[in-house]
């Protein structure tokens, strides 16, 4: 939305914010000054209905001058060093965390910080040398990050293959407990050896990561690739220029029937939403200068070929709920056989929608733009009555198995991203074995990507990012707090009530 000068006194007299989050909101509200009519072409039409919240931009802003999310493939770091930073080529293992330090310095997204930090168990294998030196040093890497980067939304990768360097970093972030970097284990049964998938899946229950991604799925819609963000799967050497979402329950609200709200106002507000992404596409690429300038571009870590954007969804369960309850059944999404049918024809619909539309330099998808699965925000009212993505809301959720087989059908639909997550209790470290079983199962059944953690631990998995519950009580009471995602986790707990996922045991599993 529009910013004003009383946005910038807000944030200048805060109390509860670092110099670092003060000037990073500043920044923000810059961009958000100019009206999106006058700079990038919107029409009054668009602009309504983001004013009405079913458009949401999240607060991207309008002066656009780089995308929104990097994904540099920081292999070319290895091989030719960088310029511009004047890096040589790597030759130790103190070399190639000193020089991703640096460049990670140098990554832009919407956050200010990198979003994606490599696939760090292939960047560091090659240069480990001894684990009574190495490890020491991978592990102040990982904590370096956690205190330089304090935005859970910087993501790295780890996988499929079972590498030495593998082992240090799950053993280290073990170790550390810290919500940066969050990560993920590219995930392959025919290339991840039982035991290291074990191991990350004993990480992922004490410490929320890293999580499973279907690697196979991911690589066979979109080739060379990487995680991101919350759970964001994107073009490697490239990235997404803007994330737009739509909110489906405000939608439905406005609707007196599924036929009008699939046939009617969802493709309406669908293809307005597009052309606003259109728009931003081309202010960024045609007037920013950000691809003509950038060390990244012109060094070759990213490619403007590579980019794409996401359309994303919220409220898929709120937006089914409310038409449940207007046909006068006393049921809710994930545990109603209507529901599934009224929720299908709302995916189908912008699926569709989605593919018939020629999006704007975006080649490296196809000239389409993709599906996500948002995680959910606390930017407006509308967000409390907008549940993230398709997942069922808190309280309402089936046994886990009916859940794995009720949520799966959905992913296919979002190729750049979507997951689920699931609480277990302190037995299940134990049995990490028994745990990959269930995510073996929900990969065959199509998931993509899937996390598991234990309730009572003070590291919690919020939707695709971490925070710990102790920053969140300290946010609440008005401190200031190292991580920005501490703010973000806060709100969406207060709408989505995230802390309060039904836990599961093994009685639940084996149901």
């Amino acid at each position: 939305m529009l910013a004003v000068q009383e946005d910038i006194l807000a944030v200048v007299t805060s109390n509860a914010l670092t110099c670092q989050q003060k000037t990073a909101q500043l920044a923000n509200i810059a961009e958000r000054l100019f009206d999106p009519r006058q700079l990038l072409g919107y029409t009054d039409e668009e602009w309504h209905y983001i004013e009405n919240q079913m458009i949401c931009d999240l607060n991207e802003g309008y002066a656009i001058y780089r995308p929104r999310y990097i994904l540099p493939d920081y292999q070319v770091y290895l091989e030719k060093g960088c310029e511009f930073l004047e890096l040589p080529v790597p030759k130790t293992l103190d070399d190639v965390l000193d020089g991703l330090l640096i460049i990670y310095a140098h990554v832009p997204s919407i956050t200010t910080f990198p979003v994606y930090i490599g696939r760090l168990d292939l960047l560091l294998d090659p240069f480990l040398t001894d684990d009574a030196t190495d490890y020491p040093k991978i592990k102040r890497f990982l904590n370096h990050i956690d205190k330089t980067i304090p935005d859970a939304f910087c993501h790295a990768n780890i996988g499929p293959t079972d590498t030495h360097a593998g082992r240090l970093i799950l053993q280290a972030v073990i170790e550390l407990e810290n919500p940066t970097p969050n990560m993920t284990i590219r995930y392959d049964k025919a290339q991840t050896s039982k035991d290291f998938a074990e191991l990350a899946t004993k990480a992922c229950l004490l410490v929320s990561k890293p999580s499973f991604a279907n690697d196979p799925y991911y690589k066979s819609e979109l080739g060379q690739y990487g995680i991101a963000s919350c759970y964001n799967a994107l073009p490697e050497a490239g990235g997404a220029y803007t994330l737009t979402r739509l909110r489906l329950g405000t939608i439905a609200r406005a609707c007196q029937s599924v036929d009008e709200m699939v046939e009617q106002l969802l493709p309406k507000v669908t293809k307005l939403a597009l052309s606003t992404m259109d728009k931003r596409h081309r202010f960024l690429v045609e007037k920013s200068n950000f691809f003509a300038t950038d060390f990244l571009v012109k060094e070759g870590f990213i490619s403007a070929d590579n980019f794409t954007s996401m359309l994303a969804i919220v409220g898929l369960a709120d937006a089914v709920n409310h038409f449940l309850a207007h046909e006068n059944l006393n049921e809710t999404f994930g545990q109603s056989e209507r529901g599934e049918i009224i929720a299908t024809a709302i995916m189908d619909k912008l699926q569709a929608i989605t593919d018939a539309h020629a999006g704007i330099y975006v080649e490296r998808t196809n000239g389409r733009y993709l599906l996500h699965a948002q995680v959910g925000a606390s930017l407006h009212d509308e967000d409390r009555a907008n549940n993230p993505a398709h997942r069922i809301r808190v309280g309402q959720e089936p046994t886990l198995l009916k859940h794995l087989k009720q949520s799966a059908p959905y992913h296919k639909y979002f190729p750049s991203g979507t997951g689920d997550l699931f609480a277990f209790d302190q037995t299940a470290v134990d049995h990490p074995d028994a745990v990959l079983d269930i995510i073996d199962g929900a990969f065959a059944l199509n998931y993509r990507y899937i996390t598991t953690y234990l309730k009572n631990t003070d590291l919690i998995r919020v939707k695709g990012y971490l925070v710990k519950k102790s920053e969140v009580e300290k946010f609440r009471q008005g401190q200031a707090v190292l991580q920005d995602t501490t703010w973000f986790g806060s709100g969406t707990d207060d709408c989505a009530q995230v802390f309060d996922r039904q836990l599961r045991d093994e009685n639940d599993r084996t149901a």
